[in-house]
């Protein structure tokens, strides 16, 4: 790894500061010298770097964020969701930063800078979160993503290359559209975090929302008993308990009742949710499923495909996952063969079937088969 030519400055910009008086004062002892003093120089010279990698990188940001073709971004960071495989293409002055995913950076020739850490990366290097990369001079950078989704705030000239691998993101467009899905106030990506495994109190909110009682539950006005539930949730994990849709988890060491909020929830999990909303028991004598089946009962059962179901077995289990059973469980047949989840909803007045025939003619992802 290599320090931008800017950064080898240090040993002049350590010069600029005045050491003569200390060096020529017998009463300063030679421990202050090497530790607090020589600590200070360098802090002093760390800020003046800093600064003036800022100033270079804003330079050539701004000498190079001239006209774009309508398949580059003007200059100034702008962040939008990528899927498995897109590759953008970023030429000298663009930059670049990760907010969510794996993303990994590859060039032939030139230099990719890291200028939060101030140095240069080589080629074929997976980008930090939050780190601010410049394409340097005479460089054409090929960033790859390599995760199911990613978030990518760029900047300068970039052109996107996109791939046909599942694509969650719009399965998350849609489901937001009608109103099935929710962001969680992160200020990036659509707030959609698709790239973090899912909770237990989201995967009941998403369970209400797929039966059509979500207003039923926003209206409820009963009191949450678990000490573990944030306010904006205690509504949704009241109605549900008091439905018997979902119960604790025990109590917790002081013997409070506990919901088990912040537990992560896997593929099976959620899956279960799916099937309740469809009809299928997982109590009494002899239940349609468990939750230790539900993949392979759903496989049966015609909820999912048996790629799917494969695929899901050894995945890890994230929110972009849930946005794709979600959006395909609204087509999966109802367990008394009255129709499909879709047609319950729309009956109910949950959904403007309508509204659904628009969404769904807008997504072209094909499931896993």
């Amino acid at each position: 790894m290599k320090k931008i030519p800017l950064l080898l400055s240090a040993a002049v910009l350590l010069g600029g500061l005045s050491i003569a008086a200390a060096a020529d004062d017998p009463l300063v002892p030679l421990s202050y010298l090497n530790g607090t003093y020589t600590q200070s120089l360098l802090t002093q010279a760390q800020a003046r770097i800093d600064s003036r990698t800022q100033t270079v990188y804003d330079k050539v940001v701004s000498q190079t964020s001239g006209t774009t073709s309508p398949s580059e971004n003007p200059a100034g960071l702008t962040d939008a969701r990528y899927k498995r495989g897109d590759t953008l293409t970023l030429t000298t002055g663009s930059g670049a930063m990760l907010l969510a995913g794996q993303v990994s950076v590859r060039f032939a020739t030139g230099a990719v800078i890291d200028v939060t850490d101030g140095k240069s990366i080589s080629s074929g290097s997976s980008l930090l979160p939050r780190h601010r990369y410049l394409v340097a001079e005479n460089t054409t950078a090929v960033f790859s993503v390599s995760s199911d989704t990613a978030v990518l705030s760029t900047e300068g000239k970039v052109s996107l290359s996109a791939s046909t691998t599942t694509d969650f993101n719009a399965l998350a467009d849609a489901l937001a559209e009608l109103g099935l899905f929710a962001g969680t106030g992160t200020a990036y990506g659509s707030g959609y975090d698709l790239e973090v495994a899912p909770t237990r109190v989201e995967g009941v909110v998403m369970f209400l929302r797929l039966i059509g009682e979500e207003k039923a539950a926003q209206a409820y006005t009963g009191p949450c008993l678990f000490v573990d539930v944030p306010d904006w949730a205690k509504q949704y994990v009241a109605y549900a308990y008091s439905k018997g849709y979902t119960a604790g988890v025990g109590p917790d060491a002081a013997g409070n009742p506990v919901f088990g909020t912040s537990r992560l929830i896997g593929a099976p999990e959620y899956l279960t949710f799916v099937l309740r909303a469809l009809g299928y028991r997982d109590t009494g004598a002899n239940p349609d499923f468990t939750w230790q089946t539900a993949l392979t009962r759903g496989a049966e059962l015609g909820v999912l495909t048996k790629g799917e179901a494969q695929w899901l077995s050894s995945a890890t289990f994230l929110r972009a996952h849930v946005a794709y059973l979600s959006y395909f469980s609204l087509e999966a047949p109802m367990a008394d063969g009255s129709g499909t989840l879709l047609d319950f909803l729309s009956a109910s007045g949950a959904l403007d079937r309508t509204l659904v025939q628009q969404v769904q003619a807008k997504v072209t992802v094909q499931r896993v088969s």
